[in-house]
């Protein structure tokens, strides 16, 4: 298997049960629950924190809506059926159908056997209830934004307040990143607002493809995407980074137009609070537009 840091999931693909257990306590000192499944979407283990949010039995699960979550539409299910992981969903657990709902961020990813074949599934949640602009929701919480396929705005910056609370308690680092199309007003006034739509898809299609497991975009306004790189320092987030801003430019036939492409602003975490991580790296972005776009601006205060 690659060892290369922007394709690694936070367990490996192919690690055996021992390895799970040690990633099953890990996550337990986290507060973040793992549920381990066969092949076959039998319960295998699971880690005290997921006890602590399930409750004795198997628990009542709810989508986004607050709607009951069929069997098959489980992540652990999706995974089985695709051999893909299933990222930072948003999903409800009720111990009981009386019981108060935790809201949690879940994400699901295989394990290979050594042969190729699906041999596990590793299920984790995230209690997401202590925001307290959760507490209000009664829901919907929308999770992906319908045009572009990523994270809606209000979800990824609940995600990078839940990053931003981890990286502070553990010291753990990350790199958050503020991308835009290039030109995208004069766009939108040429051609229309459907084709300047179309152009959003296309880089939120991109931008999805070329991240790890773990890493997360969202729609942040009208035309920016903001990225979270976690467990990345930002020297190393930039070759990644730079690589999604080429894979960006030579995906979209130009049409006779120029080629698409896009400018980022780049920074990590070093202790601040998430609203001043957004105004540093929208002002780097801006820096990167004014210096002719195509590029990416990274803070070089932090090296």
């Amino acid at each position: 298997m690659s060892t290369s840091p922007y394709r690694l999931p936070l367990v490996d693909l192919r690690a055996d049960d021992a390895e799970i257990g040690n990633y099953a306590a890990l996550l337990d000192s986290l507060n973040i629950g793992l549920l381990v499944f066969d092949d076959d979407g039998a319960l295998r283990l699971r880690n005290a924190h997921a006890d602590h949010l399930l409750g004795a039995g198997p628990g009542i699960w709810e989508d986004e809506n607050g709607q009951p979550l069929a069997a098959g539409d489980r992540l652990e299910r999706q995974v089985i059926q695709t051999r893909q992981p299933v990222r930072q969903r948003a999903v409800g657990i009720r111990r009981d159908p009386a019981g108060a709902r935790t809201w949690c961020k879940a994400s699901a990813f295989p394990v290979f056997s050594g042969k190729g074949s699906l041999r596990r599934v590793l299920l984790t949640l995230a209690d997401l209830s202590q925001d307290n602009r959760l507490a209000t929701e009664n829901p919907p919480l929308p999770t992906h934004d319908a045009l572009t396929g990523v994270f809606s705005e209000r979800y990824i910056s609940l995600l990078l307040d839940d990053e931003d609370r981890r990286a502070r308690r553990y010291g753990t680092p990350f790199a958050l990143a503020l991308v835009t199309p290039d030109h995208y007003s004069d766009f939108c006034a040429k051609h229309g607002a459907q084709a300047a739509e179309s152009v959003l898809a296309h880089v939120g299609r991109v931008l999805g493809r070329g991240l790890r497991e773990f890493d997360m975009v969202g729609r942040l306004g009208e035309a920016e995407f903001l990225l979270i790189l976690p467990n990345v320092r930002v020297n190393d987030a930039m070759h990644g980074l730079e690589r999604l801003r080429e894979m960006v430019e030579s995906s979209h036939p130009g049409d006779g137009e120029p080629a698409l492409t896009i400018s980022g602003g780049v920074t990590e975490c070093t202790g601040e609070d998430a609203a001043v991580l957004i105004e540093r790296v929208r002002s780097l972005l801006a820096n990167a537009c004014e210096a002719g776009g195509n590029r990416l601006c990274v803070d070089l205060e932090i090296f």
